[in-house]
């Protein structure tokens, strides 16, 4: 029997968590069936249990597949010469990249995640772990910039990572409610933001 490559795998977890995100974008979470996510995927029942053996292993590993692709992305922002530029970077990677996941419902599907964290405590532990990762990469950019006055040193780091994370988020919860939302002026705002912080007082 031919091994299977770890892209190989990592290619099929992607295809069950996207048919997932499609399921729960149009019945919910808890309506949507296992059923439904291997139709959707168009593969077998035990195809798609090898690698998930429920809905919330399928939304948690959502969760933790986006914590593991940016990884890379701030470990590269933070060696870069210009952290302002960088974290200007992120914002439209980030950002920009709400327009593709909006596509597979994915704002739908993470604002019923932070519902279903708050009476999950796995998920709401991978939630967690993740947003507490991105926090600090953003601290450590941010204490980066002020060392290198692209930012006002007076400012706590905390504070405008969790601003940032938070306009993050909002966004996403607009675009749940509203998927027409226009992503470009809203990131464009966010950088502007950016620059006044560079602008001590």
């Amino acid at each position: 029997m031919p091994k299977v490559t770890e892209a190989h795998s990592a290619a099929r977890r992607q295809q069950i968590i996207d048919a997932a995100y499609r399921c729960f974008a149009r019945k919910s979470f808890h309506q949507a069936t296992m059923r439904d996510i291997y139709a959707e995927a168009n593969l077998s029942p035990g195809a798609v249990y090898h690698y998930f053996d429920s809905k919330d292993a399928i939304i948690r590993a959502s969760f933790e597949f986006d914590y593991e692709r940016s990884l890379g992305l701030f470990e590269a922002a933070l060696v870069r010469d210009d952290p302002l530029q960088a974290l200007h970077d992120l914002i439209d990677f980030f950002f920009h990249g709400l327009e593709g996941a909006a596509a597979l419902g994915a704002p739908r599907v993470n604002v019923q995640g932070w519902g279903e964290a708050l009476v999950n405590p796995p998920l709401l532990e991978t939630i967690q772990r993740t947003r507490s990762s991105y926090l600090a990469a953003l601290m450590q950019l941010i204490r980066k910039a002020q060392a290198s006055g692209q930012i006002d040193p007076s400012l706590d780091p905390q504070a405008v990572g969790q601003m940032l994370l938070s306009l993050y988020y909002g966004l996403e919860l607009q675009m749940a409610l509203d998927s027409a939302g226009a992503v470009e002026p809203y990131a464009r705002a966010i950088k502007a933001l950016l620059f006044s912080a560079a602008q001590p007082t």
